[in-house]
């Protein structure tokens, strides 16, 4: 049996165009958003003041992101302690 030649051509300008586009930013928009409530419900308390979780994204040069910060003079501690950010991780997918 001959085997047929397939030949895939890829249009790098589409990709980026898909990747920078409205529907994938508010895809990300919706993920990043499912994130940030899951990591400031699991945040632990702390002694002074309380961790502040945002969301949001953004388009840059070759694709959209999104972007989930947590705010606290202590928030480093905390992460390597209770994976609060790590954890929420699992909010991203559907």
């Amino acid at each position: 049996m001959a085997r047929a030649r397939v030949r895939v051509e890829i249009n790098y300008d589409g990709i980026g165009e898909l990747a920078r586009s409205g529907g994938v930013r508010a895809d990300l928009e919706r993920r990043a958003q499912a994130v940030r409530a899951a990591a400031q419900a699991a945040a632990p308390r702390m002694q002074e003041g309380r961790i502040e979780i945002e969301a949001s994204t953004r388009v840059g040069r070759d694709r959209a992101r999104g972007i989930v910060v947590a705010q606290h003079p202590g928030v480093l501690h905390a992460e390597a302690k209770h994976r609060f950010l790590g954890g929420a991780m699992d909010a991203a997918s559907d």
